[in-house]
């Protein structure tokens, strides 16, 4: 019992510290989409970077023409907005960023500030435009936007590290579940051992003294009745119980040396005892 308590309680700990695996590669899954979600977020604002100085450098001389400017502050003066310049025809590493990042044109000067975009968007850095003949020290403010939400920014990321890492979080803890249903199992059916049963081989008997003692090893409970005995051994004999309480106490000195007593219960049976 002792043995199959011990067993139980390793198993129990095996398990408590067993769940300490897969939780540990759920966790390290977490951290590692957390990464490729901010770094792909990153690189498309690296994009728009890009895009944005190439488009400026492009782009300087005109959007920097007096005309330009006038139109410009026209328009933000009509619609309190920025010039957005559509990123339809500007070339991206990331493909999808065309129907999605746009670029602003903005003029500021000592009267007019940078507008605010409002909205969660990913920005690029700003770089100025400044006009060559620029007065009240006015310029071209070029930043770039993208639209991106939450799912298409995780849809661009590298998730192959976090998804291996979160399928080997799902096997290990499938295994442990397997495992202890394995463990459940077995104490379940575990087979009880049984004390081996005692043997007269190896006990120095007369075949009398053996077929009494073998009587008794035999019996349910390993007693039996006195008349039973008498009658087996010496059938109508007139003296039977003489002769039985003389081989009872002859055979009592053979198997005290082995360990085995032979008790009289009441006088009307005989037991035989296995001591430890």
């Amino acid at each position: 019992m002792k043995q199959n308590n011990s067993t139980a309680n390793n198993s129990v700990s095996g398990l408590r510290y067993g769940i300490f695996i897969p939780l540990t590669l759920m966790i390290a899954s977490i951290i590692s989409c957390c990464f490729s979600y901010s770094n792909a977020k990153q690189n498309i604002a690296n994009d728009l970077n890009d895009a944005m100085f190439a488009l400026a450098n492009e782009n300087s001389e005109l959007w920097t023409r007096p005309d330009t400017v006038a139109a410009i502050r026209q328009m933000y003066e009509t619609t309190h907005k920025p010039l957005i310049y559509q990123a339809s025809d500007v070339n991206f590493r990331i493909t999808s960023l065309k129907d999605k990042a746009y670029f602003t044109l903005a003029l500021v000067d000592r009267k007019n500030s940078s507008p605010k975009i409002i909205g969660n968007k990913i920005t690029s850095d700003s770089i100025m435009l400044v006009p060559q003949r620029a007065s009240d020290g006015i310029a071209i403010k070029v930043q770039g936007f993208a639209d991106c939400s939450i799912a298409s920014i995780f849809i661009a990321s590298d998730q192959t590290l976090p998804g291996i890492l979160f399928s080997l979080s799902i096997l290990s803890m499938v295994s442990m579940f397997i495992w202890k249903s394995k463990e459940s199992e077995k104490s379940d059916t575990e087979l009880v051992v049984l004390p081996v049963s005692p043997s007269l081989d190896d006990i120095k008997l007369t075949p009398m003294q053996r077929q009494f003692a073998q009587m008794l090893l035999d019996a349910p409970d390993m007693k039996v009745d006195k008349r039973i005995l008498c009658e087996t051994l010496w059938g109508n004999k007139s003296n039977a119980e003489e002769s039985l309480y003389t081989l009872v106490r002859r055979t009592k000195a053979a198997l005290a040396e082995a360990g085995m007593e032979i008790v009289c219960n009441r006088g009307d049976s005989y037991e035989l005892r296995v001591n430890d």
